[in-house]
C-alpha cells in the first residue's frame, strides 16, 4: 500500500529563502550595471536591516537568533537596495533600519502590521531622490520578472495582486501607461510587496481588488503629475490601499451556510 504524500506548506523561514534566491538574478544585473558601488550599498542595508531587526527583538524581549534567521530583514534590505540603486548609503542604511523598525517591530513583528516594510523605506526616501522621470531599466525588469514567474511555479506567489495591477496597467496603454512596463520598481513591488500576505487582503477576490485599485491609483497619479517616480507612486498606493485590506477582507469573504 503506498503512504500518501503530505505536501506542507512551506515556513516562513523557507519561502523567505527562496524570494532570495528568485533575487539572484536581479542583484547580478544590478551589480553588473552599478559595480562596487552597489554591493557596498547591499551589505549596507543588510546590516542596518539585520541591526534594526535585532534591537526590536530585544525591545519586545524576543528571541534574536531565531528571529533574524526568519530573513524578513535581509529581505527586505535586499529588496530596498533595488528599488534605491543611486541613493546614498547613509540614507538606503537609514530607510532601511527605519522601515524595520517602524512598520515591523513596532507593530509587533512577523505578520503583524498592515503596512509593508519595503512601501515604507522607500516612501521614507522619497524627499530625497533625484527628481525626473526614471529611466526604463529593460535587463533588471526582465530578471525579476523571471524571478517572479519562478516563484508563481513554486506556488510561493500569491497573483491576484499582481494580475489586478498588471491588467489596469495594460488597459490603460491608451493613455500612455506603457513607459511603466519598463520600470524595475514595478516588478519588484508587483512580485514581492503586493504578494505579501501580511500586507494585503487575504482572500482572493479581495487580492484582486486590491491590484486593481493600486493600479488605477498609480496610474491616475502618473498622469497628472509632470515628473512621476512609478516607484514611489505605487509604494505610496500600497500603503494607502493595506489600510483597507481588513474592509476588503470582509466585502470579498462567503458567507457561511446559513443554519
Amino acid at each position: 500500500m503506498n503512504t500518501p504524500v503530505i505536501r506542507l506548506a512551506p515556513t516562513l523561514a523557507s519561502r523567505n529563502r527562496q524570494q532570495l534566491l528568485a533575487l539572484l538574478p536581479a542583484i547580478a544585473i544590478q551589480l553588473w550595471q552599478w559595480g562596487p558601488p552597489a554591493l557596498l550599498a547591499l551589505a549596507s542595508a543588510s546590516a542596518s536591516a539585520l541591526l534594526a531587526d535585532s534591537l526590536g527583538l530585544a525591545w519586545r524581549r524576543q528571541a534574536i537568533w531565531p528571529g533574524l534567521r526568519q530573513g524578513e530583514a535581509l529581505l527586505t534590505a535586499v529588496l530596498l537596495s533595488l528599488l534605491l540603486p543611486d541613493a546614498a548609503v547613509p540614507l538606503l542604511c537609514l530607510c532601511t533600519g527605519g522601515a524595520i523598525l517602524l512598520l515591523r517591530q513596532l507593530f509587533g513583528g512577523s505578520g503583524s502590521s498592515l503596512f509593508h516594510p519595503v512601501a515604507g523605506g522607500l516612501l521614507l526616501a522619497a524627499p530625497w531622490l533625484p527628481a525626473g522621470l526614471p529611466h526604463a531599466d529593460i535587463p533588471l525588469s526582465l530578471a525579476l520578472l523571471a524571478g517572479g514567474l519562478w516563484l508563481l511555479w513554486r506556488g510561493l506567489l500569491r497573483w491576484q495582486a499582481p494580475l489586478g495591477l498588471l491588467l489596469v496597467v495594460l488597459i490603460a496603454l491608451p493613455v500612455g501607461s506603457g513607459w511603466l512596463l519598463g520600470q524595475s520598481a514595478l516588478w519588484l513591488l508587483a512580485g514581492w510587496v503586493m504578494s505579501d500576505g501580511s500586507a494585503t487582503p487575504i482572500t482572493p477576490r479581495g487580492r484582486l481588488v486590491y491590484g486593481q485599485a493600486a493600479g488605477m491609483l498609480c496610474i491616475s497619479f502618473v498622469t497628472l503629475t509632470t515628473q512621476p517616480d512609478a516607484g514611489v507612486t505605487l509604494a505610496a498606493c500600497l500603503l494607502l490601499l493595506s489600510a483597507s485590506a481588513p474592509l476588503l477582507d470582509r466585502l470579498t469573504l462567503s458567507p457561511g451556510p446559513r443554519t
